[in-house]
């Protein structure tokens, strides 16, 4: 099972690491729980992925474990930086940037996960968004 970082909008729990490390550590068979990290909804909660990735995959290491994380969703965001919304855009084109988005796929502790797009696109604009992943990518 995963559970999915969140932006912290409303009542929604998931916002904070320290959340997600809650509802682990009440999970009685935690050991089988991983965590989805979703680009958009990090930053929008707070976590500054773009100007300090190390610090946030840091952080996230101390409060849930790295071993934890089990996949990341891909998306921008329309939103300001800790805006606590939740608003998905295409890669390249929010607050995030495409420089961030080359950074994550190729971070030594990120790069063996699997990635998911979660962008509102159509099918076409999926394959660009992959093309162009794909040349980011250093092999």
């Amino acid at each position: 099972m995963l559970l999915e970082t969140m932006s912290g909008k409303g009542s929604e729990v998931g916002g904070r690491f320290e959340e997600l490390r809650q509802i682990i550590d009440r999970i009685e068979l935690n050991d089988k729980i991983g965590v989805c990290l979703d680009t958009c909804h990090v930053h929008d909660a707070g976590y500054d992925i773009v100007n300090d990735l190390d610090g946030v995959l840091s952080e996230f290491d101390s409060v849930i474990g790295l071993d934890r994380l089990k996949a990341i969703h891909l998306n921008d965001s329309k939103n300001p930086f800790s805006s606590r919304k939740d608003r998905h855009e295409k890669i390249g084109q929010g607050s995030l940037g495409l420089d961030t988005f080359i950074r994550i796929i190729n971070h030594p502790k990120l790069r063996k996960l699997p990635f998911f797009l979660e962008t509102p696109n159509e099918l076409e604009g999926y394959g660009e968004e992959i093309k162009l992943l794909r040349e980011a990518y250093a092999v």
